[in-house]
């Protein structure tokens, strides 16, 4: 509890240090641009309300799970890219509009939170940077659709980290608007130094985006590849112990990361999410009990994940549905192994001529007919898919039969 509550004080500490460096920071800009104090007062104010609206996004998106990945447990992150841009907001209207490279922070303050509080935290920056360059509507709304275009297109990277696709598509409608805007501006008579910043603008957004996804892949994705490779490692002691202790708890775990991972890379799931919970959705049960501690507590000791964290409740905890495709996938592989596992131990093995995906197919129909299903995010498709993948099955079945 107490490093919860030193977590707690910590974010507060960040969401001070925020306010206190940004807004007197955009007061003494705006002296510096020669504002009067009646606009200054005006522009402060205006600034409050909207970096408290930021902070007040960003712990409501927390206390309801809604932030990207384990952004919630990283304040400081959102915070110093905020403060990043406020420097740039300020610093930016010395240059023509056509140089503005804030679009990068919409990207970064998305990441780093969730789109809606990245998105207010981009719109007040702008706002101030506009302000400062006596911008025209226009040329606001240019750089504030592109920014959300970035968030937009950014806004959820997969595990296998799939960057081409999206960064091609931002950088070709960012070229095609800052070659419009230049265009149109210069009534169509281009000249050599009309062009040199616009190509610095996009050059240098290029790289600054390449920079912050390479930062947000090190401090995130790698960050979590790494857990999931230590506890997915069958010599990983919590799991390696079952072998020698209950290898019949062992073996299900074995088999069901089985089923789960090969679920989940077939129907496109989170390949790591559902090997981790067939691995421990029994064994964390056990652990539970001999430890006499909470699901969290082992899962907090042993570093797992938010996202496998999770799955164990939702698969666990029975007053909680099942929402997550993945913990389907575990839910399934765990009730056609166990089955089977359960007819090879009474003998049922002697009969080669049993078909055990027929009998995964009857399980699996059997526990949609249940409802139990209901609320999870699981589709139709996906379903039809799963009982594929049992249905097809057919080494592995031999392989159970020899266990």
């Amino acid at each position: 509890m107490k490093k919860k509550e030193e977590a707690g004080w910590q974010k507060v500490l960040f969401a001070i240090i925020m306010m206190i460096i940004s807004i007197p920071a955009i007061g003494i800009s705006a002296y510096l641009y020669e504002k009067s104090f009646r606009d200054i007062f005006m522009l402060l104010m205006i600034v409050t309300a909207c970096f408290g609206m930021t902070l007040i996004s960003f712990f409501q998106s927390n206390v309801f799970q809604a932030l990207h990945y384990d952004n919630g447990g990283h304040l400081s992150r959102f915070v110093i890219m905020f403060l990043l841009g406020t420097a740039a907001a300020c610093l930016l209207p010395m240059l023509s509009d056509a140089g503005w490279i804030l679009p990068v922070f919409a990207l970064a303050l998305t990441l780093f939170s969730n789109t809606i509080t990245g998105l207010t935290a981009y719109a007040g920056l702008l706002c101030v940077c506009a302000y400062f360059a006596s911008a025209d509507i226009l040329t606001f709304l240019m750089y504030f659709l592109t920014g959300i275009i970035f968030a937009v297109l950014f806004e959820r990277l997969d595990n296998d980290y799939k960057t081409g696709a999206p960064m091609s598509v931002a950088m070709m409608i960012y070229v095609i608007e800052i070659a419009a805007k230049v265009i149109f501006q210069n009534h169509g008579a281009l000249a050599a130094d009309v062009l040199v910043m616009p190509v610095m603008n996009v050059f240098v957004t290029f790289i600054l985006m390449l920079a912050v996804l390479r930062f947000y892949c090190a401090v995130v994705i790698d960050k979590e590849k790494g857990r999931y490779l230590r506890i997915n490692d069958q010599e990983y002691e919590l799991l390696a112990k079952y072998k020698e202790e209950d290898k019949q708890t062992y073996y299900n775990a074995i088999h069901t990361a089985y089923f789960a991972e090969k679920t989940a890379r077939l129907l496109h799931m989170d390949v790591d999410v559902a090997k981790n919970g067939g691995y421990y959705h029994r064994i964390i049960v056990l652990e539970c009990k001999k430890q006499d501690k909470s699901l969290e507590e082992i899962c907090q000791e042993n570093k797992f994940p938010p996202e496998a964290v999770q799955l164990l409740q939702e698969y666990i905890y029975k007053s909680q549905p099942m929402k997550m495709r993945e913990t389907v996938a575990v839910y399934l592989a765990d009730c056609v192994v166990s089955s089977i596992m359960y007819l090879i131990e009474k003998g049922e093995e002697q009969n080669q001529d049993r078909d055990y995906g027929k009998i995964a197919t009857a399980i699996i129909h059997r526990k949609i007919g249940s409802g139990v299903l209901n609320n999870s995010g699981i589709s139709l498709a996906d379903l039809s898919g799963i009982e594929k993948i049992y249905t097809g099955e057919k080494l592995y079945y031999d392989f159970l039969r020899r266990e």
